[in-house]
């Protein structure tokens, strides 16, 4: 009766698991199947009765003509072998579905110790996935101070739900007891029991005048610090303050097209003999935006898009980025092989399906709808993925490039000002062309705002050639002058394993710009009803 009930607990973890969520088909067929072999009638499950009672089918169905079952439970064969090497890698039971027989197998797992090497991350799995990242707080209960431990207490709440939000990374919280004495424990700890990629360890001090909050990421496979920053506060800070620091802290560290955590990540399984096939759709869109924008890297990052949707259906993650891969073809003029238009509106159809709740899905739906004409859906697209995620900054500036390659200019300009936070006046050089805030990190921006910084890259001059590029509609020669500049400027060359990375931004300074211009108009509502009264097509950029 015990080792019945342990194996109902497990059905319920396999059902309930973060992988078969919104996947209801699998989730019925793997309950009946379980359900009929606990009650003895496993031998007798038929094609006809899962069907009929789990998929639904019509009493007269035919197996011999319909293959629905078998498809379904060559599925559930997969989505099994995932759960089980990753969320459920622990577990002392597991559900396995034998290759020919609809009867599931219930056996007793044997936990063994994991080594510190690449095969963790073999099992296939049928979703693309990005890094792990195990959040690290101390434990509040130790803390004697009441308003450095309430303000704990919020990060360890707050800072998992944020990151959350982000499909490309996966979120591990760290028990408020669990508190090693060292901190290569703690990386240990992260790799061995976590699968984790990434600590990011997370420390509230108390100054003569405020708080420091302190953010360390470290590599969990090579031990080196990717990042560190501090933020200095008041000793009251205010809700918008901490959200502003996590808005930041996204920004620089896990953000698609400016974090250090997914440069580095990509940089180091780039660099590696065997690198996961679940990771290669990442791996390739980050190295792609952040370090070789260029035919070549586009191309890597189509066929590994192309790969995983052909081979897995249901790969959210894959759909979801093969049709910002879309955008990216469009603007550069990237012949794919196969019509671009048809491809593009079926993929982002595909990514909203697959990724209801994702910010990054609906902004690159609401810019298939602008290349399209159905603007009213667009908008109403582009407020949707603001509310979902007012973090994402990633799917804000995309937005702003799609809307510019397009030919709705003033419309990105609009969204660009509100999304990060810019109170000047058009027609500012630094404002004027959203690839800047784009590709490459951003680093073109970053420099012309330090002193002489502008004179590093060209001055006028090289922001002429891009204006005139992004007049022209040439996005490709726009990016072609981008490269060429900061690679005589700032090399492209880190963050990489061996290199460790200290980024050159001030994260106080950005927070206190956020905070500063919290009365200008960014909210989402704000944003969108400057977008309604946009003009429709692009003025030329001023050079």
């Amino acid at each position: 009766m015990e080792e019945h009930n342990l194996i109902k607990q497990e059905l319920q973890h396999v059902l309930n698991s973060r992988l078969l969520e919104n996947k209801k088909q699998a989730i019925n067929f793997i309950a009946y199947i379980m359900e009929e072999t606990l009650a003895g009638r496993g031998k007798k499950i038929t094609q006809y009765g899962i069907a009929i009672e789990a998929l639904g089918k019509p009493t007269d169905y035919n197996p011999t003509d319909n293959p629905a079952v078998r498809v379904e439970a060559g599925r559930v064969r997969r989505l099994l072998e995932e759960y089980y090497a990753t969320e459920g890698r622990h577990s002392k039971l597991r559900i396995t579905l034998p290759v020919g027989s609809y009867q599931p197998v219930v056996e007793w797992v044997t936990p063994t110790s994991s080594s510190l090497s690449a095969h963790h991350f073999e099992p296939k799995s049928i979703q693309s996935l990005g890094p792990k990242v195990y959040i690290s707080c101390q434990n509040p209960t130790t803390i004697m101070d009441d308003t450095l431990r309430g303000l704990i207490y919020n990060l360890r709440s707050t800072l998992p739900i944020t990151l959350g939000h982000f499909r490309e990374v996966r979120i591990a919280l760290a028990p408020a007891s669990h508190a090693l004495a060292h901190q290569q424990d703690e990386l240990a700890y992260a790799w061995q029991h976590q699968q984790a990629e990434f600590l990011l360890e997370c420390k509230v001090e108390a100054e003569r005048n405020g708080i420091s909050v302190n953010f360390t990421l470290h590599h969990t496979v090579t031990h080196e610090q990717v990042w560190s920053d501090n933020v200095k506060l008041p000793r009251q800070p205010t809700q918008q303050m901490l959200d502003a620091v996590l808005s930041q802290l996204v920004l620089e560290a896990f953000s698609l097209h400016r974090g250090v955590a997914l440069a580095y990540w990509s940089r180091y399984w780039q660099a590696q003999d065997r690198m996961p096939d679940h990771y290669r759709v990442l791996v390739e869109h980050v190295h792609f935006i952040q370090g070789t924008v260029d035919h070549a890297s586009l191309q890597h990052f189509q066929q590994a898009c192309q790969t995983r949707t052909q081979c897995y259906h249901d790969d959210s993650l894959a759909h979801l980025h093969y049709a910002v891969m879309c955008l990216y073809a469009y603007m550069f003029g990237f012949d794919l092989g196969i019509p671009l238009e048809a491809l593009w509106h079926k993929l982002a159809l595909k990514a909203i399906e697959l990724n209801p709740g994702n910010s990054l899905a609906h902004s690159i739906f609401a810019l298939e709808c602008y290349h399209r004409g159905e603007h009213e859906m667009g908008l109403v697209e582009i407020e949707t993925a603001r509310h979902i995620n007012p973090h994402d900054c990633a799917g804000g500036h995309l937005l702003a490039v799609g809307l510019c390659a397009l030919g709705h200019w003033e419309q990105a300009f609009t969204l660009l000002r509100g999304i990060s936070n810019l109170n000047s006046s058009y027609p500012d050089p630094l404002r004027t062309i959203p690839c800047l805030y784009f590709f490459l990190r951003g680093e073109y921006v970053r420099i012309a705002k330090m002193p002489g910084g502008c004179g590093k890259l060209g001055g006028w001059e090289t922001f002429g050639k891009m204006a005139t590029h992004c007049r022209m509609d040439d996005c490709q020669g726009c990016i072609q002058t981008l490269s060429r500049t900061l690679a005589l400027v700032s090399p492209l060359d880190g963050p990489s394993p061996g290199n460790n990375f200290q980024p050159a931004r001030d994260l106080w300074a950005n927070i206190q710009q956020r905070m500063s211009q919290l009365s200008t108009p960014s909210s989402c509502e704000d944003t969108v009803n400057n977008l309604v009264n946009g003009k429709s097509r692009r003025p030329a950029p001023t050079s």
